[in-house]
């Protein structure tokens, strides 16, 4: 448990290489296939569907590694923290279910999956510390995807996506240096919980103000086909 688990940090990038590869092979609207697979074809789908097998593949895998990890701590009478996850059967659905639909959300309403992850780790009794780094992580890999599949469908706007960066990549490095002070001066890592529970509602309340004010203004919320792109 001291060292880095180079087997999973391996997995994850693997599983994010070939994501993104065979998202970049199939094509969207916007980006052509190199294959000449066709936007919204039958090849276009079955690359959506290889996609999530392979995903589903690696989650299984990893379940199963994880589980006989804990038999194996079990037989060696390993004592748990409290702040530990036990990642028994049960467990290894749940909790991963529970991610799957944090990132259903998150790409459905434009919310980080790390909104929604975040709290569920601290739910879990994961140390905030650990679950903050964590949900930092996650987002790296999880937001690059969803970037790619907005470029090759022709949803990402240059000008916007490039100011967008600059300030979340500023605020991230303000509000880690921020947390970390307060934490060495006031010795709490509950201040983690806090920082977390306040995006959330943030949130929350940017996301309902937004909505109530398209509403009134008579915004007119188009919808078009996968494959179409505006010109």
């Amino acid at each position: 448990e001291k060292v880095v688990p180079r087997w999973n940090v391996l997995i994850l990038i693997i599983t994010f290489v070939v994501v993104i590869i065979l998202n970049i092979l199939k094509g969207g609207g916007a980006f052509p296939s190199p294959l000449g697979i066709e936007c919204g074809s039958i090849s276009f789908w079955l690359s959506y569907a290889i996609i999530l097998g392979w995903t589903f593949w690696v989650a299984h895998i990893s379940r199963k590694r994880l589980i006989d990890k804990h038999e194996e701590k079990l037989e060696c009478n390993y004592r748990y923290l409290a702040s530990d996850l036990i990642w028994d059967k049960q467990s290894t659905l749940i909790y991963p279910a529970i991610s799957s639909l944090a990132g259903l959300f998150a790409g459905t309403f434009g919310i980080g999956g790390g909104i929604v992850k975040g709290p569920l780790m601290l739910a879990m009794g994961v140390h905030p510390k650990v679950a903050s780094a964590s949900s930092a992580c996650m987002i790296l890999f999880t937001s690059f995807t969803a970037t790619t599949s907005y470029i090759v469908f022709g949803l990402l706007i240059p000008e916007y996506a490039l100011v967008c960066f600059v300030i979340g990549f500023l605020s991230t490095i303000v509000g880690q240096k921020l947390i970390f002070y307060l934490m060495n001066r006031y010795q709490r890592n509950s201040l983690i919980a806090f920082s977390v529970g306040f995006v959330v509602l943030l949130s929350a309340i940017s996301m309902t103000a937004e909505s109530i004010l398209s509403g009134t203004a008579g915004v007119d919320m188009e919808t078009g086909h996968i494959c179409a792109v505006d010109q």
